[in-house]
């Protein structure tokens, strides 16, 4: 299996371009418009949380119409109720989310 990795600096200038990406290796993977637009939240919601003080670092696995994201960092400081609501965004759209320390992997099929 092939790994993209992207780092960025903790900035959220740089989501979009992040988001772009994803999008656009999920269309080539076979996945439909709405699969799509659910990895830009998911993909988006991910590095927010992860944009502290440190390099943001998301690794992408395609294979055919699979595709698993790994988002590396620090985590923000959030209260419970923010993270609560992050696991409930991911967990809605992504079929399989685990969270770690220091990381989110999130795991997406094509219908």
């Amino acid at each position: 299996m092939e790994k993209i990795s992207i780092t960025i600096p903790p900035k959220k200038i740089y989501i979009k371009s992040i988001r772009l990406f994803t999008a656009s290796l999920a269309s080539d993977l076979g996945f439909n418009i709405e699969e799509v637009e659910d990895l830009r939240v998911v993909i988006s919601e991910a590095i927010n949380y992860k944009l502290s003080d440190t390099d943001v670092t998301i690794e992408f696995l395609p294979a055919e119409k699979n595709l698993e994201i790994k988002v590396l960092g620090k985590d923000k400081t959030l209260d419970e109720r923010a993270l609560k609501m992050r696991d409930l965004i991911l967990k809605e759209l992504a079929d399989e989310v685990n969270i770690s320390d220091g990381e989110i992997k999130i795991i997406q099929r094509a219908k």
